[in-house]
């Protein structure tokens, strides 16, 4: 009993090291920016820019904003 589970542990890391082995290693790249909103950000852009190019407003944080005086269509 004792040798199987053995056995077993042993198919199993040999499975797992093969599959590393033959897929490498995935490098994640970091995401870039769009249309000058930093990644992680939620920003607000000035109405008839098309396309996007530089935000009026960037918010870092979760929460109620203040979005006073800001009209036009959403992008959503």
């Amino acid at each position: 009993m004792r040798n199987m589970l053995r056995r077993a542990a042993a198919l199993a890391f040999a499975t797992v090291t093969a599959a590393l082995l033959t897929t490498g290693t995935a490098q994640a790249a970091p995401a870039s920016d769009w249309a000058g909103c930093p990644y992680g950000a939620v920003c607000v852009y000035p109405q008839n820019q098309n396309p996007a190019v530089s935000p009026s407003h960037i918010y870092w944080t979760y929460g109620a904003h203040n979005l006073s005086n800001q009209y036009g269509n959403t992008g959503c």
